[in-house]
């Protein structure tokens, strides 16, 4: 292990500035586990993102200290490449991380799972791919790992992002959207099928299912069984709509009526009319609707072990 060399990506904003902290701590675990490290992070993403690609062919992995922001950069940084992704939560959802049953508030032990998964097979996982496909839009693309909300979950972190002091709870902004809040006409086209009408409330598109801190929209979802769930709330009153959020948090809301989940490889969703909406992944601003999402199987190696299906048998993705 001593010949490995590992990059370490930190948002040090992360947790109201205890991400620089728990970097530091990080940096001198894996030193101390032999490993050689060299510190990737920057004052932007693309500074970063440039650090990284100079030494990308030197690397064993990529660590990356902070919420689910980071762990996407992360993502973006080494999908498609042999360098594996390790993550120590440091943020303020850290919904990924829950996903994937890594310990928040616990660099320790996170730092330790990772130093493990070094020695053991290579866990591939999906992403989302995520392109701006408006008449107008510059080509952007951009990589998530847990999800892409595009309804009222996407207004409700939106405020969440703009808050003053960026202490809102995800609970609180749902509070403060919803009065306003009325279904949106999306229209959607499925795996190439043809154009559909949707007046939806919820409508996000899910590789993990997690998001909010802790809430759990698709809760079959799996991060490496080569699909996306899009999970649309329909024909549901504000009313009915503050009594459903308790309910994903356990889970239990599949039960309802008003809740459809299916499987999906590729989606593009735009707005018919009204305003124009921005859809959030992995709790950030992404492209103005529309947008084309698509499963990436496979794309990322990941420092972990994958939580076990609940049919009893492991959905880990390994490879030798």
């Amino acid at each position: 292990m001593s010949r490995l060399r590992v990059g370490l990506l930190t948002n040090p904003a992360a947790a109201h500035g205890a991400g620089r902290r728990t970097g530091r701590q990080v940096a001198q675990l894996l030193r101390l586990a032999g490993l050689s490290v060299v510190d990737l992070s920057g004052p932007s993403a693309h500074v970063a993102r440039a650090r990284e690609e100079d030494v990308r062919d030197t690397l064993t992995a990529l660590v990356v200290i902070g919420g689910d922001g980071t762990v996407a950069l992360g993502a973006e940084i080494v999908a498609g490449t042999p360098v594996r992704l390790g993550i120590v939560p440091a943020g303020s959802g850290n919904d990924f991380a829950r996903a994937l049953d890594i310990p928040i508030n616990d660099p320790e032990e996170a730092t330790r799972i990772l130093l493990h998964a070094l020695s053991r097979p290579a866990v591939r996982i999906d992403a989302i791919e995520v392109l701006a496909t408006g008449e107008h839009a510059l080509p952007h693309r951009s990589l998530a790992l847990g999800n892409v909300n595009l309804g009222f979950d996407a207004l409700v972190n939106a405020r969440a992002n703009s808050a003053r002091h960026r202490t809102m709870r995800y609970t609180t902004a749902v509070l403060r959207e919803l009065p306003a809040f009325r279904p949106l006409p999306f229209w959607i086209e499925i795996d190439g099928g043809e154009r559909q009408e949707l007046d939806a409330s919820i409508l996000t598109l899910c590789n993990t299912g997690v998001f909010g801190g802790g809430m759990r929209m698709a809760p079959e979802a799996r991060v490496d069984d080569g699909q996306l769930e899009l999970a649309a709330v329909t024909d549901i009153s504000r009313t009915r709509l503050l009594r459903f959020f308790p309910r994903v948090f356990r889970g239990t809301h599949t039960e309802l009526d008003e809740v459809q989940i299916q499987p999906v490889r590729q989606i593009t969703v735009g707005i018919r009319s009204g305003r124009g909406l921005r859809a959030y992944a992995d709790g950030e601003p992404r492209s103005v609707l529309p947008i084309t999402a698509r499963i990436l199987p496979g794309a990322v190696r990941l420092l972990a072990q994958l939580p076990q299906d609940p049919a009893g048998g492991s959905t880990t993705g390994g490879e030798a």
